[in-house]
């Protein structure tokens, strides 16, 4: 099977509507993606915003992707996700054996399907629940159980929101309550989450988890942090450092600091803030390097794939640009004996 595992969560921007009436421009830019996984060659993709429902993702692994790829699917049709953003793993046909998706059921046992949630530390109560339910991949690789989370927040970037703030007064006040009310539903759900991971604590001594996605606190990253003490969902989702054999590593955590990040976007409420923001992400375990699996993360194994994304995109007119994400990649090696 190879000693190396690269794996690679990559938010691919609406692919689901490109698949709407396709011609020669939507057809580009759907050469352009095939092009784009096929370089990056990894042998499990999280993909974002990917197709809705099993008939488009097997289309889409066999017809644009030649069955380089198959998709993990769910028992049932078990998937929980609501709108056209799905979340697919897709692995090299080599591993279709070794991969299965874990049912949600079992991961709202071990978490929760719904939960309670207060607005502005109201003791009315509100439920609240996952619109796009994370996806477990479970892979048995060097004879040991991964589970790889795909984890997608649904940050409410409303197109009036820009509008709403610049028109100042109560429009800009309704919209920094909303934007707070969905910075606090995406905590949860980040929360949520946690109780997952700590689950499996309480399981196995050296649970190997990968959490992966894009985590999208929203524009007014900083704005928010700091007058409405609200932080952002990484810090949430990383856990207590003072538990730390439970706390997630980040797999840019050693990359360097002028290529770390994944999307470009203007922040409209902090304009002076770098537009080179990093919303993609990779988390793991502390068994991922401490040397207790048989297999490790080595520093320097996690970077984000600029050179891929740009040397793609550079070719093509702007409507065929794969998408306004760039992918992020961890390499997990076989330990040596």
């Amino acid at each position: 099977m190879g000693d190396t595992l690269k794996v690679t969560s990559w938010n691919v921007e609406w692919l689901d509507k490109l698949f709407d009436n396709i011609d020669s421009k939507k057809q580009k830019r759907i050469d352009a993606i095939k092009k784009e996984i096929l370089d990056i060659d990894a042998d499990v993709l999280c993909m974002l915003e990917g197709v809705k429902g099993e008939a488009k993702i097997d289309a889409f692994c066999t017809d644009i992707l030649e069955n380089k790829y198959v998709p993990v699917k769910a028992v049932d049709n078990d998937y929980k996700i609501q709108g056209r953003q799905w979340i697919w793993f897709l692995v090299k046909t080599k591993l279709r054996d070794r991969a299965s998706l874990l049912p949600t059921k079992i991961y709202d046992e071990f978490s929760s399907a719904s939960w309670d949630v207060h607005y502005w530390g109201d003791f009315e109560v509100a439920r609240h629940k996952h619109y796009r339910h994370p996806q477990v991949l479970i892979l048995e690789w060097q004879n040991t159980r991964l589970e790889l989370v795909g984890l997608h927040t649904k940050s409410k970037f409303v197109r009036s929101g820009k509008s709403s703030w610049n028109a100042g007064g109560e429009k800009q006040k309704a919209f920094i309550r909303d934007a707070i009310k969905a910075r606090i539903k995406m905590t949860t759900e980040v929360a949520n989450l946690r109780d997952y991971i700590n689950t499996k604590f309480e399981q196995v001594p050296n649970p190997a988890i990968m959490v992966m996605g894009d985590l999208n606190d929203g524009p007014g990253k900083e704005f928010f942090e700091k007058q409405y003490i609200f932080f952002d969902l990484l810090s949430n989702l990383q856990g207590n450092v003072f538990e730390a054999e439970r706390f997630l590593n980040h797999a840019l955590f050693d990359f360097e600091d002028n290529l770390r990040w994944s999307v470009n976007f203007q922040d409209f409420i902090d304009e002076q803030r770098d537009p080179h923001i990093l919303l993609d992400h990779i988390l793991f375990t502390q068994s991922l390097v401490d040397g207790s699996l048989p297999f490790i993360i080595e520093s320097k194994a996690g970077y984000v794939v600029h050179e891929i994304h740009d040397l793609i995109n550079a070719n093509n007119p702007k409507y065929a640009n794969t998408s306004d994400h760039k992918p992020v990649s961890v390499v997990i090696r076989k330990k040596l004996t």
